[in-house]
């Protein structure tokens, strides 16, 4: 009885709970929803600042990143208009811009010789030659043989300049030795204006302050053009990957340097061309050169040509004359003191010539041939044509490194030269040319050397001299010769460089 009481109340009391919550059911609901879109509100909000944040975030590394770049490019400015400063071993001080847009170079040289000669021994000359030796023979001397100042550098990097004058030269006084501009639009074209060697011959294309002798040989100074007023093309090339080529080609004025002709004076040009290459070799570096020169000498309006052994004769003449020169300046051709004095020449003269260098340490062997052929118009018997004059000549030199190389070593040399000067038919005619005394000259000499290169700017040198000179009498007065023997001379140096 008691169960089933129980049992009543539990089903009023379920259906109670079954029917009675509804209202509060409902309410709980109600309460979930609210608190669902309160958290839907939340949650939005959240992304909101989230998004806030790193939008935040960004701005803030963009403007890290832009001052990162300002203060990057205030620091390559301010390295740009920085300026650098420095000297390198043989070439000098030098002044830079930071980007090497800019560059100054201050360099120099000077150049001291010990000339040695021997006695003249006046009493070995031959009969009827004291004057005239005694006239030609040069003393032992110390000479100052160039002293340079060179200033040069570079403009927006693509422009250059080159400033050098000669302060002492010869007892000549200070002179400008080599000034011009330069623009490099590539490797392989290269624009130079203004006073330079023509690129022609290995030596002559060498500066004086890198020579391996004391002074370029005969047929170099004698044929190959020296310092003009002008204009060049060059440049360097690979022909077929495989080969370097370099290329000169000029057109200059060809009456001289600046100081002996401000403009040409006689109108015509000269021309120039250069060609270099370097094969591949199995040993060692070989170079060869190729050469060519058209120039005029002619006198026009009183003006003529000069160059290093070349001059117009003066007066009434409308000739030049040539007159090749040895290491120490003594001409070879005589010197008009009872001698014969040079060749008289009046026309064009055209020039070719080879050279080569062949290094292979510690050997370096060089040489150079050059043929001329030079018109003599108008100097016969009643204004006729004498024959061309041919003058031709070569050199050979073998060096050896006794230890180092030109930063620090031992180089021992020797050179042989040979010149001819000749008419073009073998004969001189003495009874038809305003020459009477002119005779075909022949000149063999051999030179030993010693260079000791103490470091990069100071070296000491000797240079020994032995030459036979035909004819003999273009001999006579020269260093120890008696008109018979062969001339001897010496020269010792001393080149300091910065």
């Amino acid at each position: 009885m008691d169960q089933r009481k129980w049992w009543v109340r539990g089903v009023v009391l379920g259906s109670a709970l079954l029917l009675a919550p509804v209202g509060a059911w409902a309410d709980k609901l109600t309460e979930l929803e609210q608190a669902f879109e309160t958290q839907q509100k939340s949650l939005q909000q959240l992304q909101q600042e989230m998004h806030r944040l790193r939008q935040d975030r960004t701005a803030q590394q963009d403007e890290m990143s832009r001052r990162v770049m300002e203060v990057e490019q205030k620091a390559q400015a301010a390295a740009a208009s920085s300026l650098l400063t420095g000297y390198e071993p043989g070439k000098g001080f030098f002044l830079k811009s930071a980007d090497d847009q800019f560059r100054l170079n201050l360099s120099g040289y000077v150049q001291n010789w010990m000339q040695v000669e021997g006695s003249k021994e006046d009493e070995h000359f031959p009969a009827g030659s004291v004057a005239s030796g005694n006239a030609r023979h040069d003393a032992s001397t110390f000479k100052m043989r160039r002293a340079r100042i060179i200033l040069s550098g570079t403009i927006y990097k693509d422009f250059g300049f080159h400033i050098e004058p000669e302060l002492v030269s010869g007892g000549q006084g200070t002179r400008l030795e080599a000034a011009f501009a330069t623009y490099t639009y590539a490797p392989w074209a290269k624009v130079k204006v203004g006073q330079f060697r023509d690129m022609y011959s290995l030596e002559m294309a060498t500066a004086s302050q890198d020579l391996d002798f004391a002074e370029r040989a005969v047929v170099v100074r004698a044929l190959a053009p020296d310092l003009q007023m002008g204009l060049m093309v060059s440049g360097n090339l690979k022909l077929a990957n495989v080969l370097p080529v370099y290329y000169g080609l000029g057109i200059f004025n060809g009456c001289g340097r600046v100081d002996q002709c401000a403009t040409d004076n006689d109108g015509d040009k000269e021309y120039t061309g250069r060609f270099a290459f370097s094969p591949p070799m199995p040993i060692g570096n070989l170079t060869i050169g190729l050469n060519a020169d058209h120039r005029n000498f002619d006198i026009v309006r009183g003006n003529g040509a000069r160059d290093l052994v070349t001059s117009p004769v003066g007066g009434a003449s409308t000739a030049h004359r040539f007159n090749p020169i040895g290491p120490t300046g003594v001409t070879l051709a005589g010197n008009g003191n009872g001698l014969q004095n040079g060749f008289l020449i009046n026309g064009d003269r055209n020039t070719g010539g080879v050279d080569f260098v062949f290094d292979w340490y510690p050997f370096i062997l060089k040489g150079e041939y050059h043929y001329a052929s030079q018109r003599r118009n108008g100097l016969g018997v009643g204004g006729s044509d004498l024959d061309d004059l041919t003058m031709q000549g070569t050199y050979g030199t073998i060096g050896y490194w006794i230890f180092g190389n030109k930063r620090n070593g031992l180089l021992a040399n020797t050179r042989y030269e040979f010149l001819r000067v000749d008419d073009s038919e073998g004969t001189f005619n003495s009874a038809t040319t305003g020459a009477a005394t002119e005779q075909t000259l022949e000149m063999q000499s051999g030179t030993l050397g010693l260079t000791w290169y103490v470091n990069p700017s100071v070296w000491v040198r000797g240079n020994y001299i032995v030459t036979d000179l035909s004819p003999n009498r273009n001999q006579v007065g020269m260093s120890n010769s008696h008109g018979s023997n062969v001339a001897q001379q010496g020269i010792a140096e001393l080149m300091v460089k910065f």
